[in-house]
Order: structure tokens, then C-alpha cells, then sequence
């Protein structure tokens, strides 16, 4: 059996947004926004008719603004 490519399910990638609207909402914040990734991939480099480098990588993050009237603030 392979490994499953994503570490979270969607349920659980929703929860967090959930909770980060939440907390940034009880801050004092009048609006939010948040996005929130997960992905993979293979890089394949050939030279010469040879492979030169294989890489693999695995990216996850979060982003939110946040509203205070009419002033903004962001983080990643």
C-alpha cells in the first residue's frame, strides 16, 4: 500500500481554517481571510540522455489576512 500524498484530510484542512477565522474574529479582526495548501511533486533533471537529479518535495502552508477597519495586515 502506498503512503497517502497529504497529511490532512480536507475535514481537517477546513478545521484549521475554522479555528484561525476564529481566534483572529476574538482578536478583534472585522474581516479574515485564510488559504491554506498542501502539495507534492518529483523533479526529474536529464543530461546527456542520463539522469542527473531526481528531487522530491513536499510544501504545506497557511496564509491569513486580517482586517481591522481599514487597515491590513498579513502573514504566511
Amino acid at each position: 500500500m502506498s503512503k497517502p500524498v497529504f497529511t490532512h484530510t480536507q475535514d481537517q484542512l477546513k478545521q484549521i481554517a475554522e479555528d484561525v477565522l476564529r481566534f483572529a474574529r476574538e482578536k478583534g479582526a472585522s474581516d479574515v481571510a485564510v488559504e491554506i495548501s498542501e502539495g507534492g511533486g518529483l523533479s526529474i533533471s536529464v543530461r546527456k540522455a542520463k539522469i542527473e537529479t531526481i528531487e522530491q518535495n513536499r510544501d504545506k502552508g497557511i496564509g491569513v489576512t486580517v482586517y481591522i477597519g481599514q487597515k491590513r495586515g498579513n502573514a504566511s
